[in-house]
């Protein structure tokens, strides 16, 4: 018989004594390794999800009708937007299209304006 050995347990000695799993010994560190990447995970997608939404507000908040110069017209008595547009549009443009602009600047359904109407009508 061997008397002397060069074999070694690959199993921790104190573990095996108090006859508790590794596991149960690890269970606190596995706790906190958990609390802190799932704390790590959420902080992540806090940010990456303010970054998305302060860049939607920034695609959003301009548009191109801001950028248009607009002039203000009182509507008097007898006007039509005809009139207006055809008095207030560059030469090379199309009625129609003046008054579609004017309609959409000014929340617009119809045609129909009265007198004492604030119009905003596009300056090109």
């Amino acid at each position: 018989m061997l008397k002397y050995s060069t074999y070694q347990s690959i199993y921790n000695h104190e573990m095996t004594e108090t006859g508790r799993g590794g596991l149960m010994d690890r269970l606190p560190v596995l706790r906190v390794m958990l609390t802190r990447r799932l704390m790590l995970k959420l902080l992540l997608a806090v940010v990456i999800i303010s970054a998305g939404c302060t860049g939607m507000v920034r695609v959003f908040a301009g548009s191109p009708q801001d950028d248009t110069q607009v002039e203000q017209v009182v509507v008097a008595q007898g006007d039509t937007l005809w009139e207006i547009a055809l008095n207030h549009k560059p030469k090379n443009m199309d009625t129609r299209a003046y008054i579609r602009m004017i309609k959409e600047m000014n929340h617009l359904k119809t045609s129909g304006i009265q007198a004492g109407d604030v119009l905003s009508l596009p300056i090109y």
